[in-house]
């Protein structure tokens, strides 16, 4: 073999190597850049995840701080009517204690002579101008709803809470608000859920409920099985609900009242959300004595 035929062998191997060379740098290159590009997909994963988790905790914060403002005002509210009730039964129980005083300090004699000036005062003319003092049955009704209302005006006033979720409650069922928080002469049954009224005369009543998440119902205020009004709270969109209404009702003794439940196989939010309150605003002394007396 000559020189110059031996230069060119030498010249094509020092080529083939050196493309050798070139194409197992070209593969390496290209897998560091296979895995640096697997990594950054793995980490902009991760990222996106975490990214979506922190939005979902954010969610959950401001639906937690949303229903906490909506329990506030509710407690709020419920706090202003019980304060209302208590300054009406504080000054309730200043004017009875008022008159036991001036009873229990007149004598027999007294007392005749202050029906006396009653009766002097329910006169009128007749026909001809002259006066006709009233019946004696009125002055003696007088008399008699004077030491009734001295004798048996009590105070009553109840107010319960709903203690535990109620699930699955029936069309026109009662809502028994199970928790007894306050019960003045015993006239609500917390088994029953209903108010029996011990005395004739008027009472203001008054309920707060509460619904569940995603969840609507009605509920009416019913007497003697009527029912009298219709509330409806409504979580669809809101996610949770409230809503309170309160009544006057002029109650004979024994009347039944209650809040039922409207709509067939709804639930009721418990945990002292739903409450149910009520008392005797003023008694009706023509009526008969108290009940249990």
């Amino acid at each position: 073999m000559s020189i110059k035929t031996l230069v060119i062998v030498c010249g094509f191997l020092a080529i083939s190597r050196a493309l050798e060379n070139i194409s197992v740098s070209e593969t390496t290159h290209k897998d560091q850049n296979d895995n640096g590009n697997v990594q950054e997909v793995s980490n902009n994963l991760e990222h996106f995840e975490s990214n979506k988790k922190f939005q979902d905790l954010l969610a959950r914060m401001e639906h937690l701080e949303a229903r906490e403002k909506s329990r506030e005002k509710t407690y709020l509210k419920q706090l202003n009517s019980l304060r209302r009730q208590l300054v009406i039964q504080a000054r309730r129980t200043a004017s009875l204690e008022g008159k036991v005083r001036r009873l229990s300090n007149k004598s027999p004699d007294s007392l005749k002579q202050e029906l006396k000036k009653t009766d002097s005062k329910d006169t009128s003319n007749d026909s001809n101008g002259r006066l006709r003092h009233a019946p004696i049955e009125s002055r003696e009704e007088v008399q008699t709803q004077r030491i009734r209302r001295a004798e048996n005006e009590n105070p009553v006033a109840f107010f319960a809470t709903l203690s535990q979720h109620l699930t699955h409650v029936g069309a026109h069922q009662p809502i028994t608000f199970d928790n007894v928080v306050t019960n003045i002469g015993n006239a609500y049954n917390s088994h029953f859920g209903s108010f029996i009224a011990p005395v004739s005369g008027t009472y203001v009543f008054s309920a707060t409920l509460f619904s569940h998440y995603h969840t609507n119902y009605h509920a009416q205020f019913v007497k003697n099985g009527q029912a009298i009004t219709t509330m409806y709270v409504s979580g669809s969109e809101a996610g949770y609900d409230t809503t309170s209404q309160t009544i006057v009702l002029q109650l004979q003794k024994g009347d039944d009242v209650c809040v039922q439940n409207y709509d067939t196989d709804r639930p009721v939010y418990g945990y002292n959300y739903s409450t149910f309150a009520g008392f005797l605003l003023q008694e009706d002394m023509s009526s008969s004595a108290i009940v249990g007396r």
